[in-house]
């Protein structure tokens, strides 16, 4: 599905304990898709281990992205009280701060999140926030908050949230 018209608000995000595994790749779709999916294997392998509840949809926050490829996190957010020390140094156990963002979504398969991207550059640059492409640097880190979970969704009914810090 193609949206016809960008759906966008700005919102305040709230803090929240994550659970929060790095990870580093090429910058093809094919390349991110499976390092993301590497990572948050990692994530959930993790939650389980020391029985962590989630609280929260997972996220992929974009540290940087170009040419040498792009940095990523891969955080779940957890339950404060569930929250214990976690011995595993692939992951870190942290708060992601809270902010105020522009929250873009994403309807339809992964493999469509391109279209979205264009069209929200496509918005920014109407908005007068974006001049280049270039000019997503500013908006990092941003991040895909996934709503629904892609094992028991049709890709069809897929939901993912964008989000980029207001500047």
């Amino acid at each position: 599905m193609i949206a016809t018209e960008i759906e966008f608000a700005e919102v305040q995000v709230p803090s929240a304990l994550a659970l929060q595994v790095p990870g580093r790749c090429g910058p093809p779709p094919a390349c991110i898709g499976e390092a993301i999916k590497t990572a948050l294997g990692k994530v959930m392998t993790i939650l389980c281990q020391h029985s962590l509840a989630p609280a929260g949809a997972p996220r992929v926050i974009y540290n940087s992205y170009g040419a040498d490829g792009v940095s990523f996190t891969v955080a779940m957010p957890v339950s404060a009280a569930s929250a214990g020390p976690v011995d595993d140094p692939s992951c870190e156990l942290k708060t992601l701060g809270g902010s105020k963002a522009y929250r873009f979504t994403h309807h339809g398969p992964y493999s469509n999140l391109a279209q979205t991207y264009g069209q929200i550059t496509a918005f920014m640059k109407a908005q007068g926030w974006m001049q280049s492409e270039a000019d997503w640097a500013k908006y990092m880190p941003m991040w895909e908050e996934y709503t629904s979970d892609p094992q028991k969704t049709p890709e069809s009914d897929l939901l993912t949230y964008i989000y980029l810090p207001v500047a």
